[in-house]
């Protein structure tokens, strides 16, 4: 869904796709939170909490969601969802 390239500092840049399960978290630890709201109105705070879940699961990173942000610079890449009902040209 959304594709990170995680560069620690003093380490190396890892990638790591945060899945339904991250945003699910994500969704649980924040108030009145929506796929939807992630999608359209980006936070760095949200992308950070969904890239800290994400690395977590795929045991990239180990620490807090506190030590990610205080070193980790993100770059990322949403996944749009293609329009079924457009036709091929």
């Amino acid at each position: 869904m959304i594709d990170f390239k995680i560069r620690p500092d003093g380490g190396e840049p890892f990638e790591v796709t945060a899945t339904t399960r991250d945003i699910l978290n994500w969704e649980k630890v924040t108030k009145g939170a929506s796929l939807k709201q992630l999608m359209e109105d980006l936070h760095a705070g949200d992308l950070y909490k969904v890239a800290h879940f994400a690395s977590k699961r795929t045991q990239q990173f180990t620490g807090t969601l506190q030590e990610f942000e205080q070193s980790c610079d993100l770059e990322f890449e949403i996944e749009e969802e293609k329009d079924p009902t457009q036709s091929a040209h």
